[in-house]
């Protein structure tokens, strides 16, 4: 299926298997000086280098060197390397590259902090860990290094940028050198990447794409907007998730566009970078859409965009709507589907925007009909709200068990709720879901983490909407006789258990008990109506 997703004059015949080594290596051999991949201009405040831009023969030689050097180490096909990179062009070269030597890449949000990256050494064993030497200040190939020291599985830790600390070897000495003669591409037969997510009671849900359902994400986004080799995508979201494979990872290799990068959000930088990097599509959160409406961003002449995409990330989606990019524009709806992936999909005039397709998806091209997903309303075991579930070859694999397994028909639940209305879903958030600056999280994981401050007895996590960031963070809490409160020493005691800074409440309520039902079950929409 993933033929049908190169443009219509680079069809390879069906009995040729499209991979992302073949992909590129194809763009290599016939655009090696084409512009494929660009840094954003405010790198050197993240990392001390100076922005970069290399053309498909230089990337192409960079991946194949991370690749050699990768074999170099020993690591083996199926072995699984954990990356935490900032969206650099450090991010697409290292996934090629550890694909290209046949391993499993583990997507590492550059928020994460030890606790959760020891989590995932503890759930995927990976054999190495790879970060930057510097990031806003922060230092994350030490904290890897630290993580790694007290988990066996963690044979390397390897790192970009200067400075590295001791223990961590540079991945830029290994591009410098450059690829070993005769090297020869691995394939790896099981996932390529593994992303994460949250669920109701569980707060770290490992979803496994292979390169087959990857690349058909690519399909999507080049077919439904046409994209092509003359495109520049600016790329906003980390190749942490759905929303960065689908708006810049997966349509770059397959389209042969060029990749700008965007990393992290800076609205005066993204202008920048829309009316000098020559970007014709990119998808960004509806807020930023309107302020480049209200700015007159879409107005100017040195803005080349030709597709605009609204990323409908917000827990009700259609009760944000806002303003649309102008008609000529090409403006189109991107969903994260619940971590599992993004529909991409051209606005349709008069349709509710904001509302996810019923039924099957599909792209009809040249007479060739493909096929993404299906969507379905199931009823929950535990609620008599309607889960939104999908199941196709777009949809990654979850555990043979669990939060997300595969029911009998092939649907994943996607965390989210809905309703039925006139062929297409109305979404609403299930309750003990946060959605929080792109990221889903277990209100029960904060739940745990906020009771387990000594000075609380009791605590539990609740959310207000927001139109920015998706929810806003706040914990309700029964303090210990005669202790004052403090949200600041909340703050610390977190940072001390090294948590992720987006987990952090931005208020603290203090009430005389925290309201349960009859099964101990914290009643959110009670704290609520109290507030």
């Amino acid at each position: 299926m993933t033929t049908l997703a190169a443009p219509q004059d680079e069809r390879p015949q069906d009995s040729v298997r499209i991979t992302h080594a073949g992909l590129l290596r194809r763009r290599t051999q016939q655009t090696p000086d084409a512009l494929a991949l660009l840094d954003p201009p405010n790198r050197h405040s993240l990392i001390p280098s100076a922005p970069r831009r290399l053309s498909f023969g230089e990337a192409d030689t960079a991946v194949e060197a991370l690749a050699a050097y990768f074999v170099h180490l020993g690591l083996m096909p199926g072995d699984c390397v954990a990356v935490q990179l900032p969206n650099l062009i450090e991010s697409p070269l290292t996934l090629l590259g550890a694909w290209r030597a046949g391993l499993t890449v583990a997507a590492i949000p550059m928020l994460w902090r030890g606790t959760e990256i020891a989590r995932v050494c503890d759930m995927l064993e990976p054999v190495g860990l790879i970060g930057a030497s510097a990031y806003a200040g922060e230092r994350p190939a030490e904290l890897l290094r630290d993580v790694a020291a007290t988990r066996l599985s963690v044979r390397f830790v390897m790192g970009f940028g200067p400075d590295l600390p001791d223990g961590v070897s540079s991945l830029d000495d290994a591009v410098l050198d450059g690829p070993s003669p005769g090297f020869i591409p691995r394939a790896n037969t099981g996932p390529s990447l593994v992303t994460f997510t949250a669920r109701a009671g569980a707060a770290l849900v490992p979803l496994f794409r292979h390169e087959d359902d990857l690349l058909l994400q690519g399909a999507l986004s080049v077919m439904a907007l046409s994209l092509d080799r003359h495109d520049v995508l600016l790329n906003a979201f980390p190749l942490t998730g759905p929303v960065g494979i689908s708006a810049g990872l997966a349509p770059w290799l397959i389209g042969g566009t060029a990749l700008v990068q965007h990393d992290p959000f800076d609205y005066n930088v993204l202008v920048r970078q829309i009316l000098t990097n020559g970007a014709t599509a990119t998808a960004l959160p509806g807020t930023v859409l309107d302020r480049f409406t209200a700015d007159g961003i879409f107005a100017d002449p040195q803005c080349k965009l030709r597709h605009v995409g609204r990323v409908w990330a917000a827990p009700n989606l259609a009760e944000h709507a806002g303003a649309a990019a102008p008609d000529d524009r090409g403006a189109f709806d991107l969903y994260p589907l619940g971590d599992l992936a993004c529909l991409v999909e051209r606005a349709r005039e008069g349709a509710d925007r904001g509302t996810l397709p019923l039924g099957t998806f599909e792209i009809v091209d040249g007479g060739d009909v493909t096929t993404f997903l299906d969507t379905e309303l199931t009823n929950g075991s535990e609620s008599v709200a309607k889960d939104i579930s999908i199941r196709g070859p777009l949809v990654p694999r979850g555990r043979a068990s669990g939060a997300a397994a595969r029911d009998a028909d092939g649907f994943i639940k996607t965390g989210l709720h809905g309703e039925a209305r006139n062929g297409r879903l109305f979404v609403s958030r299930d309750p003990e879901l946060v959605y929080h600056g792109g990221f889903t999280i277990a209100a029960s994981e904060l739940d745990g983490l906020y009771q387990a401050f000594p000075e609380f007895l009791d605590a539990a996590s609740f959310v207000l909407p927001d139109p920015v960031v998706g929810h806003r963070i706040f914990v309700a809490v029964v303090p210990a006789p005669s202790v004052p409160v403090s949200l600041d020493g909340l703050h610390r005691f977190l940072t001390e258990r090294s948590v992720a800074p987006y987990k952090f409440p931005d208020k603290l309520l203090v009430v005389q008990e925290i309201p349960r039902s009859d099964d101990g079950a914290i009643l959110r929409t009670k704290i609520l109506r109290e507030v």
